[in-house]
């Protein structure tokens, strides 16, 4: 996978981009952690931020020194093996945001925390100022196309594609062919009928 590193606040500048609603919620309480996928992808298309913030880590322990930091104004909503979720206020906003720990695996850097999303239009992730992306995410989000990258769990990949047709988005042929024949050459996805994916 090829991947690039591009100064947030110049791609925002250059594309007539707000970053401002995303870094209003993530600044405060992003540390060192990762954010990725849907806060990042809709504000480059200049939807609004009404999904969760996810946030990724390198270790159990990352998360922990990360969520001790968390304002009070958050409070936690809900508490999987997989991720914990906070709903509450940040800074001066009245706003109520959701916002998400992943913990169903910790990652080496950015990168890896994209190649392990489904489809390249949720492959966006900030490491600090920097926008971690594919050239691959760049033209399918600008098309809005989809496009799998890569499938793990392929009936909350299919769900998922639900809701992307929902939001605009087309899937080709190639997208939904991929995802029947990964479903059904895979009985034991059955099992993964009410896993939560990240988005």
């Amino acid at each position: 996978m090829s991947t690039l590193r591009l100064g947030f606040a110049e791609f925002c500048e250059r594309s007539d981009i707000s970053g401002d609603d995303l870094r209003r919620v993530i600044d405060p309480i992003r540390g060192t952690a990762w954010v990725a996928g849907g806060a990042v992808r809709r504000t480059l298309i200049r939807m609004p931020l009404d999904s969760d913030f996810d946030f990724f880590f390198r270790s159990a322990e990352h998360l922990a020194e990360w969520e001790a930091g968390l304002p009070s104004s958050l409070s936690l909503h809900n508490e999987t093996e997989h991720h914990k979720h906070w709903r509450g206020t940040i800074g001066d906003s009245s706003l109520p945001v959701d916002i998400q720990a992943i913990r169903f695996r910790y990652y080496g850097s950015a990168e890896e925390v994209i190649n392990s999303f489904d489809y390249t239009i949720t492959q966006f992730a900030l490491d600090g100022d920097t926008l971690v992306t594919t050239p691959e995410a760049l033209w399918d989000l600008g098309r809005k196309k989809l496009a799998i990258h890569k499938v793990t769990y392929p009936v909350a990949t299919m769900r998922r594609m639900l809701k992307y047709t929902n939001q605009g988005f087309t899937a080709c042929a190639g997208c939904m062919a991929t995802l029947l024949r990964e479903t059904a050459s895979k009985p034991e996805v059955l099992a993964q009928i009410n896993l939560q994916y990240v988005d």
